[in-house]
């Protein structure tokens, strides 16, 4: 795939004279609609990152939200916080200072993003846009599959705030964002963010640039509160990193670890990933023009090392490359790392001027401790070749449209639809006839949230495609009649049923596309991520005689479905249930204890967190259901988790008023939260 380059220019992005003038004004007098702070996710890929319009980068642990997940759906979490760090020596009206201006300080996890950031949003949103053709955002400028992009700037000045003990003199800079995710299989665990700063004020000299991060990785579904605590049964979230700088590839990278010595008593299994940060390019100027500095510390509240600009900007540019984690010991409250990796000095950048530094969040994975590193590690000189070719890679067919039906008769299937749009995207860089290079589908359904397995392939068989793949052609899949369903505009030409499924369990899948290569650049597949579904087979309207069921029943501590989850996150099963219908569950003595309608036709697994979590589950969508299924978390209506015990359920059909009523029974254990 070397050397295989769109013919696309890459991204600008824009400025708004409006909101660079709104970002220079005073702190008086602003519209409600001049200043906007928003978010956004970076998730096109295997990782899930929150970004913002004013430099901060993760959650702080505010939510159950991807703050830098990876995989993204496994619940693993790498970062507390990060945020971009300016640094030059300027002049205002006050005369000259040495300044920084910074998206972040240290603070406790859960603490407001805004408290010490001193950029100010300058674009009211996070604006997403894809070079993938049938993408709902797709623009031909996008650089990558999923372009998110914004503006801040460091105006105006502040008074001291939390832990910024000093006031805020602006730079008067104007920082234009843009993160970047591919879902090509060789690019997927990592998110490009690149800085473009531009000097709106004064001469500055001596500037750097910097990226504040607090790694820190662990299982967030260990947890049943939210952010972690040390009360909780895992034991606190924070003191068990293995931290390492890598000076070579300019990558600071951290796994967890439970207890030392490395990595015997590291627990690897709790947490798999190696997480990191890696500075990839400078523009103009390259980094070898330039000096890199790495420090790193353990977070210290009010530590006077770092508390004013002066102590910052020499913190950013002594060219110290600090490799010493001697005492930063796993599993000992004495090393909670924070890094800040930085790249400098620009001498001068004049009024007008702009800069630009490319970093890069990167993750990687495998069935080991090493075999993870390894990963991590091809995956980081992935991100450093993808910068290298100014983010042109190579871009398959699209992944097409679905639409996808779960069913429970006799045979247990989801049926997948989809659409033929791939097979018309031209890839001006292939030699096929009309660059049509198009050569098959891959389909991929299994209970493996991270690797789902590929049940089915079908490819092109006439020349020049008969070189490529098994040559079955797309008859066994082409309908007859194209397929279209309500509140659905596209046309679905393809179908392909997979059958002898598990009624009641989360299935994972994706249909994907694949080119034809060359001799050149070997064939290349879309990211299962770009229309991954999930899916839960259970029986259809009127697709199983015998009435209205509950399963499992008895309820025995955890269904088979979410075994090893938190109490909220477990759930049973209401089905063969009317399209329209009112469910009322109740105790022996009588007491109703919860009451939800139900509506086949929307229900999506909604006020069932165990089922779908749509804060969490950034990798896919609500799951496809049967429309006459109902998981219920064993959830009171008062918000108490139901006791174990007989209990009683009525189902009243809204369309003919008929009700039905039976019972079931939950077991529960002492070992439950």
């Amino acid at each position: 795939m070397v050397g295989r380059a769109l013919l696309r220019p890459l991204l600008t992005a824009s400025l708004l004279a409006g909101a660079a003038a709104a970002a220079r004004g005073a702190p008086a007098a602003t519209s409600a609609d001049s200043v906007r702070y928003a978010i956004g996710y970076a998730d096109i890929n295997r990782i899930g990152l929150t970004v913002t319009n004013y430099g901060f980068f993760g959650n702080n642990f505010n939510s159950r939200a991807a703050s830098f997940e990876y995989p993204l759906g496994s619940g693993y979490e790498h970062m507390a916080r990060a945020g971009l760090w300016v640094g030059a020596k300027a002049v205002d009206d006050q005369g000259a200072f040495t300044g920084v201006s910074t998206a972040i300080v240290d603070n406790y996890q859960g603490t407001s993003a805004l408290v010490e950031d001193e950029f100010t949003p300058a674009s009211l949103t996070v604006h997403e846009s894809s070079r993938i053709a049938n993408s709902d955002v797709y623009s031909p400028l996008a650089a990558s599959d999923q372009d998110l992009t914004c503006s801040y700037s460091d105006m105006p000045a502040r008074l001291p705030s939390g832990y910024q003990t000093e006031p805020h003199r602006p730079l008067q800079i104007l920082v234009q964002q843009r993160t970047m995710g591919f879902t090509l299989r060789a690019a997927g665990s990592f998110t490009v963010v690149q800085f473009k700063i531009v000097n709106l004020g004064p001469p500055l000299r001596d500037v750097h640039v910097g990226l504040y991060a607090q790694l820190v990785s662990g299982n967030k579904g260990a947890y049943s509160r939210w952010p972690p605590t040390a009360s909780d049964i895992p034991g606190t979230w924070y003191y068990k990193t293995y931290p390492e700088y890598d000076a070579a590839r300019r990558l600071y990278k951290e796994h967890f670890c439970a207890a030392e010595p490395y990595p015997t008593n590291c627990n690897f299994a709790y947490c798999p990933p190696w997480a990191g940060v890696k500075l990839l390019c400078t523009k103009p100027d390259t980094i070898a023009d330039k000096m890199v500095t790495f420090h790193h510390w353990s977070i210290s509240l009010g530590d006077t090392l770092r508390d004013t600009d002066l102590k910052r900007f020499a913190l950013m540019s002594d060219g110290v490359i600090d490799t010493n984690f001697s005492s930063c010991h796993p599993g000992m409250q004495s090393c909670s790392p924070i890094m800040v990796l930085s790249v400098g000095p620009w001498p001068e950048l004049d009024p007008g001027d702009s800069i630009r530094v490319d970093y890069a969040f990167v993750c990687g994975n495998g069935s080991d401790m090493a075999s993870s590193e390894s990963d991590f590690l091809t995956n980081a000189d992935f991100a450093q070749f993808t910068s290298d070719i100014n983010y042109q890679l190579p871009s398959p067919p699209p992944s097409p449209k679905l639409h996808v039906e779960a069913h429970a008769d006799s045979s247990d299937r989801v049926d997948v639809y989809w659409d033929d749009f791939p097979e018309h995207v031209p890839d001006p860089t292939s030699t096929a006839p009309e660059h049509l290079d198009f050569e098959g589908y891959r389909v991929y359904l299994g209970l493996d949230r991270q690797h789902p397995d590929l049940v089915a392939q079908f490819d092109r068989a006439d020349p020049p495609h008969d070189t490529t793949g098994f040559n079955t052609g797309m008859g066994r899949i082409l309908l007859t009649t194209p397929a279209r369903f309500p509140g659905d505009t596209v046309t679905y030409r393809y179908r392909y049923s997979v059958d002898h499924l598990k009624t009641g369990f989360k299935y994972f899948g994706a249909v994907t596309s694949y080119d034809l290569g060359d001799t050149k650049v070997e064939s290349l597949e879309s990211g299962i991520s770009q229309n991954k579904f999930e899916v839960i087979p259970a029986p259809g309207p009127n697709e199983r005689s015998g009435g209205i069921t509950v399963f499992p029943n008895p309820y025995r501590v955890e269904a088979r479905w979410d075994l090893g989850r938190r109490v909220r996150d477990h759930y049973l099963w209401f089905a063969n249930l009317p399209q329209r219908c009112m469910l009322r569950i109740y105790t022996l003595s009588g007491d109703k204890i919860f009451e939800t309608s139900f509506d086949g036709a929307s229900y999506r697994g909604g006020g069932s967190r165990g089922i779908y979590d749509p804060t969490a589950e950034r990798d896919v969508r609500a799951p496809y259901l049967s429309g006459a299924t109902y998981g219920w978390n064993m959830i009171t209506s008062e918000g108490q988790a139901a006791a174990t015990g007989l209990y009683l359920w009525s189902v009243e059909n809204l369309d003919t008023g008929k009700v039905s009523r039976g019972k079931f029974l939950i077991v529960k254990s002492d070992r439950e939260e």
